[in-house]
């Protein structure tokens, strides 16, 4: 066991502190404007602690009403939804196959891989004008399912990858011994692989649900109706008239990171565990 000095444990958690409160420092101001008035927010100086608690911000966005704020708001929230895991289960889908592929057969097929993790890389606008004259020509502009397709271009690469990591760290004797029972591949994925790879399988479907919903560029160049506009967009468009309304650009920011917030913090665990699996090698 390594035992620190006094002052190192000292500087080591005063560090650990003060990174944890430059990272929910924002968050936690969100949650404050979100519950102040917009006098609170306009005041100079500026009140820090509000007044008093308002949450007409919420009602606001989250009463439905014909033709009102908040029915486009609670339409984007459905539809951020429905996209994410429409995303989630369509990676999930092409993902384990491509990745035991990759690791099972690498040979003259390793340059997939670099050419998946290089499309990764690139900047989501350099695939927007073919993306877009795609869906203009097949008609699949303001679409939910076609922008959970266009999702996984983000989605697959990294997916696809951190899969194929874990794969190489499964022994392939396990294969061979159903091959011998006269499994074929599909049962040796279905009953041999993908029970060891449930970990980093949740890991995926976590970090591909937080990909998909924070996700604005495509959003904002694919949907314009209410059928289909998503959440981070409805957003950026309180911000957008000639006057802001911060405490309800506050609250929808509060509304739209819960989901990963909580996501982060129940199954955090799992996400480390699933990322770190494949480093271990058989």
């Amino acid at each position: 066991m390594i035992k620190r000095k006094p002052l190192s444990s000292i500087l080591l958690y005063a560090a650990v502190i003060c990174l944890v409160i430059y990272l929910i420092s924002p968050f936690v101001w969100l949650i404050i404007m979100s519950f102040s008035s917009a006098n609170d927010l306009t005041q100079k100086p500026l009140r820090w602690i509000p007044s008093s608690i308002d949450v007409s911000s919420y009602k606001d966005l989250l009463t439905m009403g014909i033709n009102s704020r908040g029915e486009l708001f609670v339409n984007a929230l459905g539809n951020s939804l429905t996209t994410a895991f429409t995303a989630v289960l369509i990676s999930l889908f092409a993902t384990v196959p491509a990745a035991w592929v990759l690791s099972r057969y690498p040979g003259k097929k390793s340059w997939v891989l670099t050419a998946a993790i290089f499309t990764f890389m690139l900047p989501p606008v350099a695939y927007a004008l073919p993306l877009y004259r795609m869906l203009t020509r097949l008609g699949w502009l303001n679409n939910s399912l076609s922008l959970a397709l266009v999702y996984c271009t983000i989605v697959l690469p990294f997916c696809v990858w951190l899969i194929k990591e874990n794969i190489d760290s499964i022994p392939y004797e396990l294969e061979e011994s159903a091959i011998l029972d006269g499994a074929g591949v599909a049962r040796r994925i279905l009953l041999v692989v993908m029970p060891l790879l449930l970990p980093a399988l949740g890991t995926v479907a976590l970090l591909a649900m937080i990909m998909a919903w924070d996700e604005y560029f495509y959003a904002l160049l694919f949907t314009s109706s209410k059928e289909a506009i998503t959440l981070p967009v409805v957003i950026a468009n309180l911000a957008s008239g000639r006057q802001s309304n911060y405490n309800l650009i506050a609250a929808g920011g509060v509304i739209a990171s819960t989901p990963p917030v909580l996501i982060g913090i129940l199954f955090q665990r799992a996400l480390i565990r699933g990322l770190v699996q494949g480093g271990v090698k058989e």
